[in-house]
């Protein structure tokens, strides 16, 4: 399967809802308390995607990453990837070599996340390793009350992580000065959750991301494309993949508004999203696409099929396929 050729803005999403009783979300959305009403997210264009680019005309080279390199995320200049032994490995941005190690108990289940020049890693032991981001010296084990939520995300601002786990019921855990900290509810069938711009993100099955102000303690709603998962946030906005598509969800870090862009014209089956080197890449199940703040794709890379990950740095892209089990470096900038 390749990239596809064209790929068209889907119709704009409503946005904001109130809570429902205990802080916990409503079953749907509802006109917003402080605009007085459902904004309608706009809606540009269609656009056409580039050729797609082989890992070659990109001077893409192969790391052996060993057994099952998974989850990524960019920290400073490296990049932490998952599933390789002992654990997880840091592999630096300009040269692609090993320069540190974390030892791991149980597997990774969750999508990384780096934040106060740490490197948090949820695994199924269950507990949440916080490592030095540079060197991987292990700075906490925080036993976690439930076992994360597999195929997700946490969130992390500074020194406090957030990670969603099953405790009778989804619940987002709040870990700080090396142990958990507080413990707030999550909503019904959430999947993921990220933090920034001063709120927790929370993807759900109900093709929502539910959104937790973290000066308030409210919930709002908003919807997303089909089936959201993987998501991030950087360059004014909250990015989530929408798996059931392969669109993207792009919400206003401000307003709360959504616009869905149809990036992908087909189901990701196993994929990631994320930002960095002043972009967002969608990571598809044989491709990589570029898009910028606007949502246009510049660049579509194109991989062996297979699951992986996705995390960028100025210097380069590293791309996780387990199928293979390698990981694709791919050195920035990428030609025009």
């Amino acid at each position: 399967m390749r990239a596809p050729g064209v790929a068209l803005v889907a119709t704009a999403l409503l946005t904001v809802g109130c809570t429902g009783e205990g802080g916990s979300p409503a079953a749907g959305p509802s006109p917003s308390a402080t605009t007085g009403g459902t904004p309608t997210a706009s809606a540009p264009p269609a656009v056409e995607l580039p050729d797609p680019l082989s890992l070659r005309r990109v001077d893409g080279t192969d790391i052996d990453a060993e057994p099952f390199a998974d989850f990524a995320v960019a920290a400073g200049d490296g990049m932490w990837v998952s599933g390789v032994d002992p654990g997880a490995v840091r592999y630096d941005g300009r040269t692609g070599r090993v320069t540190a190690r974390i030892r791991l108990d149980g597997a990774v289940e969750q999508a990384l996340e780096q934040s106060g020049g740490r490197v948090w890693l949820p695994t199924s032991t269950p507990e949440l390793v916080e490592a030095d981001a540079t060197t991987g010296e292990v700075l906490s084990r925080v036993r976690l009350p439930g076992r994360p939520i597999g195929e997700g995300g946490l969130g992390a601002v500074g020194d406090v992580a957030y990670v969603l786990v099953a405790s009778r019921g989804p619940t987002i855990v709040v870990v700080s000065d090396g142990r958990v900290s507080d413990r707030i509810p999550a909503p019904r069938s959430a999947v993921a959750v990220r933090a920034g711009y001063g709120a927790l993100w929370v993807p759900t099955g109900r093709d929502t991301v539910e959104r937790y102000d973290l000066a308030t303690g409210e919930w709002s709603t908003i919807e997303s494309g089909p089936g959201p998962r993987f998501l991030d946030v950087g360059l004014g906005a909250v990015w989530v993949m929408d798996q059931g598509d392969g669109s993207v969800t792009r919400i206003d870090a401000r307003t709360g508004e959504p616009e869905v862009l149809a990036a992908y014209s087909y189901p990701i089956r196993g994929g990631d999203l994320t930002t960095g080197a002043g972009a967002v890449w969608l990571r598809t199940d044989d491709s990589v696409l570029r898009l910028t703040r606007s949502g246009e794709v510049t660049h579509v890379l194109e991989l062996p099929p297979g699951s992986g990950s996705v995390a960028a740095t100025g210097d380069a892209v590293l791309i996780t396929n387990h199928d293979h089990v390698v990981v694709h470096r791919v050195p920035l900038p990428l030609p025009r």
